[in-house]
């Protein structure tokens, strides 16, 4: 009995450490765990970030090349006409040379419609030319705003990927704390319940042990009280 008594001291001893220490544990164990989830989160949020800024950056590629195609072609129109104006003022002044010179009236006659057809026609052209212009600042504008969010982009894409080693690194160290620290504290948990369990079962066995106690001291009084008797006789 007295054994049981001290075994039973004994565990419970151990118990209230072992949960002192579980408890600590499971602090840790939140907190680590805490985290390991906080670095797993940032690099996989960071991996998704890189993506979606990847493919925004070959959307804009694509936009960017289309309004640079459109813009070029407005450009070499422009050019043409720019040409054909050229050419023209310079028919322009070759006819009014020769309206100078005709030596008849129907001579003169048929330069003037000549040249006003020649006028006309350069009207024309200067209008396209005006018109050529005014779309070509508008994709030039386009072209250039397009550039300046492909900037920031790529700009986003190089600090993402730059942040991304390091946070690799962090999450890496995050986790494999966080294993250890499970090992722990699942160990912990473990050492508890078995102390737990071997508490119990001395608890259980104290009571059968005080009745059996009692038994047997009942009986050695119940012999001495004979012994007694017998001497008393004789």
């Amino acid at each position: 009995m007295v054994g049981l008594k001290s075994k039973l001291k004994q565990l419970t001893s151990q118990k209230s450490e072992i949960i002192k220490i579980r408890r600590r544990g499971e602090n840790e164990y939140k907190k680590v765990k805490s985290m390991s989830r906080k670095y797993s989160s940032s690099l996989k949020l960071t991996q998704k970030r890189i993506e979606t800024f990847k493919q925004n950056a070959d959307n804009i590629n694509e936009i960017l090349s289309q309004k640079i195609t459109q813009m070029e072609s407005i450009q070499r129109l422009k050019s043409a006409a720019q040409e054909k104006l050229n050419l023209e003022i310079q028919n322009k002044e070759q006819i009014e040379n020769e309206i100078d010179f005709a030596s008849t009236p129907e001579e003169k006659q048929n330069l003037e419609y000549r040249l006003n057809s020649i006028i006309s026609y350069i009207d024309q052209i200067k209008n396209e030319i005006k018109q050529r212009t005014s779309m070509e600042k508008k994709f030039s504008q386009a072209v250039s705003e397009i550039e300046k969010k492909k900037n920031s982009v790529t700009k986003t894409i190089k600090k993402n990927v730059k942040s991304k080693p390091e946070l690799t690194k962090l999450a890496k160290s995050a986790q494999d704390k966080f294993d250890s620290v499970s090992k722990k504290f699942e160990l912990a948990k473990k050492r508890e319940l078995s102390v737990s369990a071997q508490l119990s079962k001395i608890k259980s066995v104290i009571p059968k042990a005080k009745s059996k106690t009692r038994k047997v001291k009942a009986k050695s009084k119940t012999r001495k009280v004979k012994a007694k008797s017998k001497t008393r006789k004789v």
